[in-house]
């Protein structure tokens, strides 16, 4: 689970869950503010098919207070299962600066590669192959954000290609084909870009099933879009009259639910204090479930395709439905 260092007083920014406590994962040692070799401050993670488990480190801490930016942003990948980890790349200075916002990251199961969302000033996507093992940033001009407070949220489809993203403070939803981040000399990606529509709320949480529904978390609701269809007509699923607040995350489990966390996250940005539940959970069937959660097919070269076991089902379900819950937990 990841626990962004925004103020001081985090002592282990990625966790698991053990007999009902929180441990660091996979040591305290690596997660030591200032040791630029371990973690120090983790914004997102993705679970994918094969037991990986990768980790965006933004590097700088104390965001939300006076930052500090003694180490660099890189991209780790663990073994969920033993917590080795499996590759640490740092991301080359050229492709960010100390205005960078990095946030978001997305993994395409099909060709192992990272997508990872710059939405400051020299906005853009970095890409990372697992294969090639090199970073590569395509510039986006649509991500640049002059919000106080903003992220990125992305989720890929194997089934179309394609990378659906937005911010939490963007007017619409936007697509790009994964096939533009194969083109080496390829600078800036913007006219490739696709606006399928605007939203009708601030959205601040994204997933795709396996069956092409996409579903976006709003203030009030969630609603979901069959994006296998051409137009953006969205319906709603999750209704609210009780505002939402802040819809931290979404999770599915092996069993056809949609996991819903509600947080008072904004309380938290503002500095407010309130009496209100700091987290709701909800869930709702849909009858379907995440890519990383089911046995994937995968093409290398063109040739017969491999069959890969997906991750233990309950291991990577409890991963992502108790991230934001351990999170504002501790922060709030």
């Amino acid at each position: 689970m990841a626990i962004p260092r925004f103020k001081p007083g985090v002592p282990a920014t990625l966790c698991k869950s053990y007999r009902g406590t929180i441990q660091p994962f996979p040591t305290i040692n690596i997660q030591i503010v200032g040791n630029c070799i371990g973690m120090q401050n983790v914004k997102d993670i993705e679970i994918d098919h094969l037991g990986h488990l990768w980790v965006l480190d933004v590097g700088m801490v104390y965001d939300l207070e006076k930052p500090n930016y003694t180490c660099d942003p890189k991209l780790l990948i663990l073994d969920i299962g033993t917590g080795r980890i499996i590759r640490s790349a740092v991301i080359p200075s050229g492709m960010y600066t100390i205005q960078s916002v990095l946030s978001g990251i997305s993994i395409d199961l099909k060709s192992l590669t990272a997508v990872i969302a710059d939405i400051g000033p020299n906005s853009g996507f970095i890409v990372y192959n697992y294969d090639l093992g090199y970073f590569q940033k395509f510039h986006c001009k649509i991500l640049s954000s002059v919000k106080d407070y903003n992220e990125a949220i992305l989720t890929i489809s194997p089934i179309d290609n394609m990378l659906y993203f937005t911010t939490i403070e963007m007017d619409s939803l936007f697509t790009i084909p994964l096939s533009v981040f194969d083109a080496p000399f390829l600078n800036d990606i913007s006219h490739y870009v696709n606006n399928h529509g605007l939203k009708t709320d601030v959205s601040t949480a994204m997933i795709m099933d396996t069956t092409g529904n996409l579903y976006l978390g709003m203030t009030r609701k969630v609603i979901a879009w069959n994006t296998l269809k051409n137009n953006f007509d969205v319906k709603d699923l999750y209704i609210q009259e009780v505002r939402l607040d802040w819809i931290s995350s979404f999770a599915f489990d092996s069993n056809g639910y949609l996991w819903i966390i509600s947080s008072a996250f904004s309380d938290f940005l503002d500095g407010s204090s309130s009496k209100r539940m700091n987290i709701k959970i909800f869930k709702r069937f849909c009858g379907t479930t995440a890519f990383a959660l089911q046995n994937v097919q995968m093409s290398v070269n063109d040739t017969l395709p491999i069959n890969h076991n997906s991750v233990d089902t309950k291991t990577a379900s409890s991963i992502c439905i108790l991230t934001l819950i351990i999170l504002l937990q501790i922060l709030l």
